[in-house]
């Protein structure tokens, strides 16, 4: 195991010419990211920055971002991956709970900070430094060649906020070891950078796990490129992915689902580069994986399960295992590193075919929450990290993922898991996406209701998808109700994921 700050020195040396970074304007090699890392280190170390403290960071994606991040490191601070999409009160909060001396931001953010420093002035809190991209962060950086590191494996090395979608974010302390960690787990079980002239393309948010630690820090530990790309379109996609020679990416189903609708995977650069893709963060059923095979036939796709608590991996279905139906819906098994096990309330593990919460152990964990120890203590029980998650598990080893224990929903005296309902739903060769809720009911506690989203050039209506679910689920599983909107009336986090509460105000189905 190295610092990252050890695996900068590393490949500095190893990959001196290839390389690191690209995005729609910059081209980084490793030689040349390591120095302007150690140079902003540097300049980190002098406005104040000790080992262990928080650097705040408002920024798209971007290679300054990549280069803030390994900066950062360099320095031995830990990395605050403030949320662009924040409100100004959010990012005040985020600003405030982490305390950050120093925030490094974007030109286009300076507002978003400037208001939410504003909120902060009022509470009479001593304000951070702001230094913006461009001149100011030029300046900051001073001298050149290796720099020392002051971190250890234990040193966080980065704070990622969670997605918020079932409660307030928290934001996830990863130290060094654990980014290491998952990055071997990508490595090993996932093949990302083990392709000769690896060329990975990252379109989810840097503040997301999924971008930093499953993409960047794998890639960079392995010596291969980090493609950009500011946000996720189709003509983006199309040009970066035929331009650059990607070779694998990340994409939540829903972007998936969208590229394979719009006929973007047929386009000849992506067949003739793309190698991998890897998906998670949603479902993906047997169309879609059925969709995607018959259209890029050459390369391989991969689901994962994880959340950004377990640094973030926990298992995957390999590509061998896509169209077996016999495993169809699973999230996979354990990745090298990780150790799952499913507990039933009381902290006991469950036999294979029970319902039990996703536990986790591993050397990829987080730390904790930040300046939260009690809900650290919570997640943190029995020697396991509690995910909240609820799965099954069949006399193969494989995960099949049913719900968040926060999103059951208990209607007529019984549990129902809307994962499970999702899954069946995603089976109809007309649905596009779907989601489904709880309702407050005065006769059945809750009700199950869904919302629908129709692939382009299909119809069908409640009564054809109801006919269609009686065929995979008991009737009280059937939803009362099943609106269609359209793929843009779908409210989603900055990550890309649905959030049902938002879903459930927007329809009025609130409380």
């Amino acid at each position: 195991m190295r610092t990252i700050g050890e695996w900068i020195k590393l490949n500095h040396r190893r990959y001196p010419t290839r390389e690191a970074i690209v995005d729609g304007v910059s081209r980084l090699t490793f030689a040349e990211l390591a120095e302007r890392a150690w140079g902003l280190g540097r300049g980190l170390r002098d406005a104040g920055v000790r080992a262990g403290d928080n650097v705040g960071v408002l920024a798209g994606n971007s290679a300054f971002n990549a280069e803030v991040f390994f900066g950062v490191a360099a320095a031995g601070g830990s990395y605050v991956a403030y949320n662009w999409r924040w409100a100004p009160a959010e990012l005040a909060a985020g600003i405030k709970e982490t305390g950050a001396k120093v925030i490094l931001v974007e030109d286009r953010l300076i507002p978003n900070v400037e208001e939410a420093l504003e909120i902060l002035g009022r509470t009479e809190q001593e304000l951070p430094r702001v230094i913006r991209h461009g001149a100011e962060i030029d300046a900051l950086r001073t001298g050149s060649g290796p720099l020392e590191d002051v971190a250890t494996l234990e040193s966080p090395l980065c704070i990622i906020y969670t997605g918020g979608s079932t409660g307030t974010p928290k934001g996830v302390i990863i130290s060094h070891r654990a980014a290491a960690a998952n990055a071997f787990n990508e490595m090993y079980d996932c093949g990302v950078g083990n392709r000769q002239e690896e060329r990975g393309l990252i379109v989810t948010p840097f503040f997301h796990s999924a971008a930093l630690l499953c993409w960047l820090v794998p890639h960079f530990i392995a010596g291969a490129t980090s493609v950009i790309a500011e946000k996720f379109n189709d003509e983006l996609i199309v040009d970066l992915v035929g331009r650059e020679r990607i070779t694998n990416t990340f994409l939540i189903p829903n972007m998936m689902r969208r590229l394979m609708e719009n006929g973007v995977f047929a386009d000849p650069g992506i067949r003739t580069h793309l190698k991998a893709v890897h998906t998670g963060a949603g479902l993906l059923r047997m169309p879609d994986k059925q969709m995607f095979t018959d259209l890029l036939p050459d390369a391989e796709l991969y689901f994962r399960y994880g959340l950004t608590e377990a640094g973030p991996m926990v298992t995957r279905l390999k590509p061998a295992d896509m169209l077996d139906p016999a495993v169809d819906g699973s999230i996979g098994t354990e990745y090298l590193l990780a150790e799952a096990q499913l507990q039933d309330p009381f902290g006991e593990p469950v036999a294979a075919g029970e319902l039990g919460e996703i536990c986790v152990k591993g050397p990829s964990l987080m730390t904790g929450y930040y300046g939260r120890p009690e809900a650290t203590a919570e997640a943190f029980r029995g020697g396991w990290l509690h995910t909240g998650d609820l799965a099954v598990q069949d006399d193969r080893g494989y995960y099949f993922f049913r719900d968040r224990l926060k999103e059951m929903i208990k209607t007529g005296g019984e549990n129902v898991y809307s994962a499970e309902i999702e899954q069946a739903l995603y089976l109809h060769p007309a649905v596009l996406e779907a989601a489904v809720v709880g309702v407050p009911d005065l006769r059945w506690d809750e009700e199950v209701r869904a919302v629908v989203v129709l692939r382009s050039g299909v119809t069908a209506n409640g009564e054809d998808i109801s006919t269609f679910l009686r065929g995979h689920l008991a009737g009280y599983k059937i939803p009362k109700k099943i609106v269609f909107l359209g793929a843009d009336q779908l409210p989603r986090s900055a990550a890309g994921k649905l959030v049902k509460s938002q879903l459930k105000s927007n329809l009025g189905w609130g409380a």
